[in-house]
């Protein structure tokens, strides 16, 4: 069965007012390019190529899902149920939905208007390995500076839920974050094995590698190599700042904003596009963007401690996730 979705059907949306000028891609309900006014360089990451989209370009700016992050080797347990969820290979583990999640399809849009833009998608019965038929929406908003996503999804049957945008942030346009400044309002975070999953404990982050309470540089040899949760709360909160990445050359902030409870944060050492395939016309290796992914802890259908992600057909799933620029 062939999962890589029609390229020939993407469309491109273009969002503008006063201050942003975004471009968003049906495939992966993707964002592609955000420009503030007075800067040249996007403020994310983000291929010229479709093609990349679905290589080196994976993720990059994508809605993944229905469950981001990493289930242990695909092992799920719902209601008593056994389900097996698909590898993302190379990986062992389903990783941000499996090998055709939400963040490799082509969304339909349903609404559109000068400075938003509402996109759906429809996961079958099965897709993946999950149970119940679900229909996701996200919603991007410009507000002045703030470029605002909201993820809403429902089901008819029991399953887990748990999305996340995926962009790479690079405030100064260089090529890398190395000089980047970052925050994290919080006090535990989520050891991992070698392969990344959660050991199950929940960590102090105070006198840790990642107590990222004062503004850090990315770059410095005191700190720790990245793809790590940090834990913000057990529930989900009213919108709030949860993270701030400022870039010393140009002097752009961003206060990152959520109402999740959890946050990974990736600091792209894997990253690789070609410079022909970058809209910002340049190479793109490790360290050129960071992810801040909002979202719930991975791996946690799982671990019966951690936030649940169990979504019940009577409920409604929704994540509003902010980018103010400043």
């Amino acid at each position: 069965m062939n999962l890589a979705p029609d390229l020939n059907q993407v469309q491109f949306v273009t969002l503008s007012n006063t201050q942003l000028k975004v471009t968003i891609l049906t495939l992966g309900a993707s964002i592609q390019s955000v420009y503030l006014n007075g800067y040249e360089h996007s403020l994310v990451l983000g291929a010229s190529k479709l093609t990349d989209y679905l290589g080196s370009a994976k993720y990059f700016g994508a809605v993944v899902g229905r469950v981001a992050n990493r289930i242990n080797k695909g092992h799920a347990v719902i209601d008593g149920n056994v389900y097996q969820l698909p590898p993302t290979l190379p990986e062992a583990h389903h990783l941000h939905g499996g090998p055709a999640g939400t963040g490799s399809k082509n969304w339909s849009i349903i609404e559109q208007t000068d400075d938003m833009v509402q996109l759906q998608t429809k996961l079958a019965d099965g897709e993946m390995g999950y149970p119940g038929n679900m229909v996701v929406d996200v919603f991007y908003r410009l507000l002045d500076s703030t470029l605002e996503m909201e993820i809403k999804a429902t089901t008819d049957k029991l399953t887990i839920c748990n999305f996340a945008g995926h962009s790479y942030l690079n405030l100064d346009g260089t090529g890398s974050i190395l000089d980047h400044q970052l925050s994290v309002k919080a006090d535990h975070y989520l050891p991992v094995d070698a392969s990344l999953i959660p050991t199950g404990e929940v960590t102090p982050t105070a006198g840790s590698a990642f107590d990222f309470h004062q503004l850090r540089t990315i770059g410095r040899e005191d700190y720790p190599e990245l793809d790590t949760n940090f834990c913000l709360s057990l529930i989900n909160r009213p919108v709030q700042t949860v993270a701030t990445l400022k870039a010393p050359i140009t002097g752009l902030t961003l206060n990152y904003q959520t109402t999740e409870p959890g946050i990974q944060v990736y600091d792209g050492r894997h990253i690789h596009l070609d410079a022909d395939s970058n809209i910002n016309k340049g190479e793109l290796n490790a360290y050129a963007g960071v992810a801040l992914e909002a979202q719930h802890w991975p791996d946690a259908i799982n671990q019966s401690h951690f936030p649940p992600i169990l979504l019940a057909p009577e409920d409604t799933y929704q994540q509003i996730t902010r980018y103010e620029f400043g």
